[in-house]
């Protein structure tokens, strides 16, 4: 069985922008206790690979399972609509694929105190 994780990000036309989701990919890849499962990044518009290439790699790849991460804050048209249909589309597209789409980011008490830390750090003591 071939399993793969993709971190979604947006994409920007700035490539050090791009860099940011590579980097955690990386990151998110030594923190996983998750054995052979694959993980990649892709994006949705601006960069590539763009997640329309990265399933059609994966899927000429005979993964199994692909497991699609939404690494959006927020819920609006990309989380709520754009991705869903792109999963849905390719889910028809290749039956014996098992497709997840995980949650968006979005509200977490850890983001939180990532954002506290952050105000702390330019707030003078």
């Amino acid at each position: 069985m071939k399993e793969s994780i993709v971190l979604l990000g947006h994409g920007s036309r700035r490539s050090d922008a791009n860099d940011i989701l590579r980097n955690m990919t990386d990151i998110i890849k030594s923190k996983l206790p998750i054995g052979d499962i694959q993980v990649e990044c892709a994006y949705l518009e601006f960069a590539e690979p763009n997640i329309y290439d990265m399933i059609e790699k994966l899927a000429e790849e005979s993964f199994d399972f692909i497991y699609i991460i939404p690494y959006f804050l927020y819920s609006g048209n990309h989380v709520r609509r754009d991705i869903p249909e792109i999963v849905s589309k390719y889910s028809k597209k290749y039956p014996q694929i098992n497709f997840k789409l995980g949650d968006y980011l979005g509200v977490d008490e850890r983001i939180a105190d990532l954002v506290a830390e952050k105000i702390a750090a330019v707030i003078p003591q």
